[in-house]
């Protein structure tokens, strides 16, 4: 992690600003580390070089990363005059919500290593690929939040056009895929943040582009996808463009589940185009509905209301 990618995060529970306290490495490459709200006192692992920023009701364990940087957690809560931890184990207490998001990072992280590998993906490359590169070419240069990113399908993509970018997931194997990928490798600089899309930690208003591509249809109902936009719209500037894609419900996609879960517990839903028009209209303008691309998919380019 770079020490910039501060100037971006906000605290995913109350918006709050993060101070950040190095324990291994230095400011161009933090490898260890906590992001400390003065003001409510709470704090974020930086592990493998990667912040995670959960609200607290989807909080991971943090119990190995005390027992291992305890001391200088604690010496950094002091500095910043914030109560101390303990090595008890720091997850939410919110089971529901818990349990809903362990499942789905528990299958992300399986099934990682052979994402890249699936034949359907390779294929839904063809027809996306060239679509998504026409859109983003046409987004003025800035700072740009690829908000799903996975182990990199589309991230060198995106990066083309960005002048910076901001890579976020639940998954931490990966994102730790989706670096080893792309470190040093793209056209612009990379961050790396696991989060989740429904609390997104970052500031108001700084995206020119926010890139959503199939990964919509998996945020499990629909007023969490509407938590999402609600979140995609605050992050993004006045002229940013929102570019979505997500399962399409019509043609020979009518002959598969409208939803259901795929192996590991991973949700999903088809959209109509009226339902997903339906979702996304009340936060953004709709510029461009492409409501088939490559038979699986819909798109949508749009703007902030």
């Amino acid at each position: 992690m770079n020490a910039r990618l501060v100037d971006f995060l906000a605290d995913p529970n109350d918006g709050g600003d993060l101070r950040l306290h190095i324990f291994e490495g230095d400011e161009n490459a933090v490898r260890a580390g906590a992001l400390i709200n003065p003001q409510s006192g709470r704090w974020y692992p930086i592990k493998d070089a990667i912040p995670s920023l959960f609200a607290d009701a989807l909080r991971e364990d943090d119990a190995a990363f005390i027992a291992t940087f305890g001391a200088a957690l604690n010496a950094a809560l002091q500095e910043e005059n914030c109560a101390e931890v303990n090595s008890e184990n720091t997850s939410s207490d919110d089971e529901a919500d818990l349990q809903r998001i362990n499942t789905e990072r528990a299958a992300r992280d399986e099934q990682a290593e052979d994402y890249d590998r699936m034949l359907a993906i390779k294929m839904l490359d063809i027809f996306e690929r060239p679509v998504y590169r026409r859109v983003m070419a046409a987004v003025p240069n800035g700072l740009v939040l690829e908000a799903g990113c996975g182990t990199g399908r589309f991230t060198s993509l995106f990066a083309e056009s960005a002048g910076e970018l901001i890579s976020v997931d639940m998954s931490r194997d990966s994102l730790l895929r989706n670096r080893a990928r792309h470190v040093g490798k793209t056209a612009c600089a990379v961050h790396w943040i696991q989060a989740d899309l429904t609390h997104l930690p970052l500031k108001d208003g700084i995206f020119s582009a926010i890139a959503h591509v199939g990964v919509y249809e998996h945020i499990p109902s629909r007023d969490l996808r509407q938590q999402f936009l609600q979140h995609a719209k605050r992050v993004m500037a006045e002229d940013g463009t929102l570019l979505l894609s997500a399962y399409r419900y019509n043609g020979l996609t009518k002959y598969f589940e409208k939803e259901g879960e795929h192996d590991g517990g991973i949700p999903f839903f088809r959209f109509t185009e009226e339902e997903l028009r339906g979702e996304v209209e009340p936060y953004f303008s709709i510029e461009h509905f492409r409501e088939n691309l490559g038979i699986y998919m819909s798109m949508i380019v749009a703007k902030k209301l």
